[in-house]
């Protein structure tokens, strides 16, 4: 299986787990950056209103791919404006396999992965797993032990 992971970051959470998650499975990396920052309170209330903000080029046609992995951070309960443009830009995704990997300091991952999840499977992918990473988790170090588990749902 050849896959790609998406990732799109704010604090450096997130990256610091794909990056792992990377380096694991030996994937294929695309970093999904707004073109325009904003202040946090409004990347949360368009998180929330599930709103899409435009990104910078990144790798969007999986034509090389057999998997997608979309890693993001969780505001508001849901899913970056960033990861919705993303989503939307996809390009030959049909048939392929896909999961999804959030951080969050709180809860809410079900309506973040929820997200993540229909828009793929309604592209035609077929969804794998999710993980979610509380907090806790990233301040102990347990992702780490987190992530290998996850990892051997993408290895050959």
């Amino acid at each position: 299986m050849k896959p790609l992971i998406a990732c799109y970051s704010y604090s450096g959470n997130t990256l610091t787990v794909a990056q792992k998650l990377q380096d694991i499975i030996n994937a294929d990396f695309t970093r999904i950056e707004p073109v325009k920052d904003r202040w946090y309170l409004i990347k949360a209330v368009h998180a929330y209103l599930e709103k899409k903000w435009p990104i910078k080029p990144c790798i969007t046609d999986m034509s090389q791919y057999d998997c997608l992995i979309v890693c993001c951070p969780v505001w508001a309960s849901r899913t970056p404006p960033g990861i919705n443009q993303y989503l939307k830009e996809l390009e030959n995704v049909s048939g392929k396999k896909c999961a999804a990997l959030v951080t969050m300091g709180g809860d809410g991952n079900q309506i973040a992965t929820m997200q993540i999840r229909e828009n793929l499977e309604s592209q035609g992918m077929e969804f794998i797993d999710k993980m979610a990473i509380w907090g806790k988790a990233q301040k102990s170090g347990e992702w780490e032990t987190m992530v290998q588990d996850f990892a051997r749902k993408f290895q050959e």
